[in-house]
């Protein structure tokens, strides 16, 4: 076991080129971008929502960043003191950038001569605000009225006017019940004047053509409270005139999962005159609702949207590039007797309904055997469909060539950028946003179990006018696409818990993996370290690193103790013994630790994030390889006993103290490492474990003993570790006892 934890060996067969993806520099505070524009410039523009230190409630923001996403020109909060939400954003000519959200603060900050100075009786409240070019507030406004506000869509037209869309708004009638119905409201370039204000319609995106007809991607759910449809009607040649559901409602929140509460969205398009009247409508859903997230109109006034559904009846088209809906995400294991009313798993779709309303020109489903979501949409000059959205699915479409361990699973949800041919036949290449990782583990678990359908409201995509893409997901991650740049190395992953990286710690095991990276014959250095040369290796800042295995998809080596103290280092992969050579550098953030456990294969491969089934009982923890005292493996058919010693195995643990070598193997007896490891079941204490080297093991492996107390419950226990300051990414495992 310990020989195989210091090579990690995984073979993969697959043999193509990836795009280039470059991670640019990460929003600050772990921002999550809902918005996402680039001006003619290059500059970067963000808006979306983050948590200000030291405080508990959202703070919507918009942020400039440089081209290259270097320098960040500005980043200025909106915010009251409660939640606040940023959902649109739209740039002026003049540089200016307009945001669009809602807020539940009263105090939220309006200016003299605002549209609306005063927060509404019927809160939340929509909110347009407007930051001059060097991020200065220069008007904020709320909006709404007797009725909860909020704005969800907005846009321009050549006059300056803003047109914003959402839910409630100023004029709901007095007799309306929640749900409330849609609006747009369009106001003059002083942003002092509404043009226009209707009420009925609306609550999604917004467009317009250039004879000024409004379009509308909007959303219709059931009155939860009264279990009535409160849905607006379509005139008569509507391709969908009703949604053809009854009353939807699941108890148990996200596909197959437990918590929470749904009133499926019920997807609709329309067009509307200059003047706010309908002009037509038609809804475009399925039983379980659609909800669009982004929505494009063509010279011809035919409308692109695209977005996520978990209706496996939802419409698509014969010759579309994917007619048949794939996910099948497993049901949750509840406990016997339990209830469960969740809707299908989630996928992607992408729709183009003709100018009238009246029918489909194609339309086709978009994602993997899992979960997966379409979160943007950006349309190329030749009208290919550049798409973006995240994934949990490995089989992901077109992931042709992707390694497995760099692609999406349940337990790593990954982002993820697509194109579409004009006519919706054919798809790819997809690219991955490797390294930066929109969940994990316990954070996945959240995501999916709670809120999925009408998650994640993050991955906005922009096209700058080279060609290249931006992509913002959360936790502030930017990436900068390259379709037509080619690169042999496609992730860095930790091999403990399969995570892929943009940051590394000193001492830390990695694998890397792509394409011809290293000669065809498997190489296992027979001490099981082999250094770096000036012709096959990887170098950090100029650094060798032991090598610990190769073949030509993977590359397992440990990063230098050296680089101790840097906060960027540069990897560069060398290889010239083989046919194609290979020279490629990639830029890593470095922290003094970042401590993983090594987990077992049904830990990587489970289908439920966050959780471990076994014996058919979930344990929202995962299973880490533990020993138990007699050398066996740790499970439900093989627990430790009470009063016992259980061992774990960390990587990237980098103790302070003793110093340790880059590339040794760890000698008899075992050596105490710090910082400690502080565990907090409250059966165990600090004083319970102890952190040590692993004989016959490369420095980078630590193992952790736990004292079990003699009078331990038998069963699951969940664990979390804390190593120094840093809490393991899985944030808790399992251990099962038995008694003594």
């Amino acid at each position: 076991m310990f020989r195989m934890l210091a090579v990690f060996v995984s073979l993969v067969t697959v043999s193509t080129l990836h795009a280039n993806v470059q991670l640019l520099s990460a929003l600050p505070n772990a921002a999550t971008a809902t918005a996402l524009q680039v001006d003619a410039a290059g500059n970067i523009y963000v808006a979306g929502t983050f948590v200000p230190e030291s405080m508990n409630f959202f703070s919507a923001f918009v942020a400039k960043l440089s081209p290259d996403g270097s320098s960040l020109l500005y980043f200025t909060p909106l915010a009251g003191s409660h939640n606040n939400y940023a959902k649109a954003l739209t740039l002026g000519p003049d540089g200016s950038a307009y945001v669009a959200g809602y807020t539940f603060s009263n105090d939220f900050p309006v200016t003299t001569g605002a549209f609306q100075s005063s927060f509404p009786p019927g809160g939340p409240a929509g909110f347009l605000v407007k930051v001059n070019p060097s991020g200065m507030l220069v008007y904020s406004t709320f909006i709404g009225g007797t009725a909860s506000t909020e704005v969800t869509g907005m846009t321009l037209d050549d006059a300056g006017d803003v047109f914003l869309t959402g839910t409630g708004g100023p004029n709901v009638p007095a007799n309306a019940e929640s749900p409330f119905l849609g609006f747009v409201l369009e106001l003059n370039p002083a942003l002092n004047t509404p043009l226009v204000s209707a009420y009925g319609y609306g609550g999604g995106l917004i467009a317009l053509d250039p004879q000024g007809n409004i379009y509308l991607a909007g959303n219709a759910q059931p009155n939860v409270s009264t279990k009535e449809l409160a849905l607006p009607p379509f005139p008569p040649g509507a391709f969908q005139p009703t949604t053809g559901a009854r009353f939807c409602f699941t108890f148990e929140g996200g596909p197959g999962g437990p918590g929470g509460s749904l009133a499926c969205q019920y997807q609709y398009v329309a067009k509307l005159n200059a003047a706010g009247a309908l002009i037509w409508g038609s809804y475009l859903t399925g039983a379980y609702g659609a909800t669009a997230a982004a929505m494009s109109v063509d010279s011809a006034g035919n409308v692109i949207v695209a977005g996520t559904t978990n209706s496996d009846d939802y419409p698509v088209t014969p010759g579309a590039f994917q007619a048949a809906y794939a996910a099948g995400a497993p049901a949750f294991p509840f406990p016997p007797g339990s209830f469960n009313a969740s809707p299908p798993p989630a996928t992607g779709y992408v729709t183009k309904m003709n100018a009238t309303g009246t029918g489909l020109i194609w339309s086709t489903f978009l994602g993997g055997s899992y979960v997966d979501s379409i979160t943007g949409m950006a349309i190329g000059p030749t009208g290919d469909i550049v798409l973006s959205g995240h994934a949990d699915s490995s089989d992901f479409p077109a992931l042709a060539g992707t390694p497995d361990a760099c692609r999406p699973s349940a337990n790593q949800m990954l982002g993820f950028v697509t194109r579409l041919a004009p006519d919706g036949s054919t798809a790819g290449p997809t690219q991955l946003v490797e390294g930066a990782p929109e969940c994990l583990y316990f954070s996945c678990a959240d995501i999916f179990y709670d809120d999925y359908p009408n998650y994640p409201a993050s991955g906005p995509i922009a096209l700058r006018q080279d060609g290249t893409l931006v992509f913002a997901g959360l936790n502030g991650t930017l990436a900068s696409v390259d379709f037509s740049a080619e690169s042999r190395l496609s992730c860095v992953v930790d091999p403990a818990d399969s995570v892929q990286l943009s940051t590394v710690a000193p001492g830390q095991l990695l694998s890397l993996f792509g394409t011809d990276l290293a000669s065809a014959t498997p190489f296992v250095p027979a001490t099981g370290v082999a250094a770096s040369s000036n012709t096959f290796g990887v170098f950090f800042n100029g650094i060798p690193a032991p090598i610990l295995y190769s073949d030509p998809h993977q590359i397992n080596v440990q990063v230098p103790f050296e680089i101790a103290g840097l906060t960027t280092v540069q990897m560069k992969v060398l290889d010239q013994q083989i046919a194609l050579p290979l020279s490629e550098t990639l830029t890593l953030g470095v922290v003094p630790r970042q401590p993983t456990v090594f987990l077992t294969s049904a830990a990587l491969g489970s289908l439920f994030p966050g959780y471990t089934v076994c014996g058919g009982v979930a344990v929202f923890s995962v299973a880490a390889v533990a020993r138990n005292a007699d050398g066996t493996l740790n499970d439900c058919t093989n627990p430790a006993v009470a009063g016992s010693t259980v061992t774990l195995f960390l990587n990237a643990l980098d103790p302070e103290t003793p110093s340790l070598a880059t590339g040794a193997i760890a000698t008899a007896p075992p050596v105490p490492l710090t910082p400690g490891v502080v565990v907090s079941d409250p059966a165990l204490t600090p004083a319970d474990s102890a952190t040590l080297t692993l004989p016959g093991t490369i420095t980078g492996v630590a193992q952790l003993r736990l004292q079990l107390p003699q009078d331990l419950k038998p069963g699951p226990h969940s664990v979390a570790v804390l190593v120094g300051d840093t809490l393991l990414r899985e944030r808790s495992i399992v251990i099962w006892t038995q008694p003594n």
